[in-house]
């Protein structure tokens, strides 16, 4: 059994035949590509998985693997917590001709070697889990102004326009 901080490379093959048991943290700032959006790369992943074969022999890596990503808003342009957690089953294949072969209930992995980035791999799956547009719940939108508005209200100049003053001046006019 492996805990605390978990390895980068691993076997993915000779760990099934093995029946190694991931239970631990891998530090979120070692996935650039999940957290190049974020606000910020602190926080852990943790992983909780199991390297085990199945009836048909196929090498499987299953378990649960959660974290928590802060993304910018899009109503408020604030940073909002986005909880990621993903149930893995991987079926790890050798040969792109047993891609096919793999039972459907398995992610099938092709590895062009014996080693695969631990790393990497769970950083793929945690990406496919991140929303299109992340958001609270309860928020307002962010009011967008323009560098004249900004300065009439410092200036205490501001004031809110009256869309029925048009309709006044026509009416006036008659």
């Amino acid at each position: 059994m492996l805990t605390s901080t978990l390895p980068e490379l691993i076997k993915p093959i000779k760990l099934a035949r093995q029946g190694l048991i991931l239970k631990g943290t891998i530090p979120l700032e070692q996935m650039k590509r999940l957290t190049a959006d974020a606000f910020a790369s602190d926080g852990i992943v943790d992983v909780d998985a199991a390297f085990i074969k199945d009836g048909e022999g196929y090498p499987l890596l299953q378990g649960i693997v959660k974290t928590c990503v802060q993304l910018q808003c899009q109503r408020c342009l604030q940073g909002v917590d986005v909880k990621l957690e993903v149930e893995l089953t991987l079926a790890f294949v050798t040969k792109e001709s047993r891609l096919e072969q793999v039972p459907s209930i398995y992610e099938a992995i092709l590895l062009d070697s014996e080693e695969i980035s631990l790393v990497k791999l769970l950083e793929d799956e945690l990406i496919l889990l991140l929303p299109i547009m992340a958001y609270h719940d309860n928020c307002e939108a962010y009011q967008y102004r323009t560098d004249e508005e900004l300065k009439a209200e410092k200036e205490g100049d501001l004031k809110p326009e009256n869309p029925f003053d048009v309709l006044k001046q026509l009416k006036s006019n008659k």
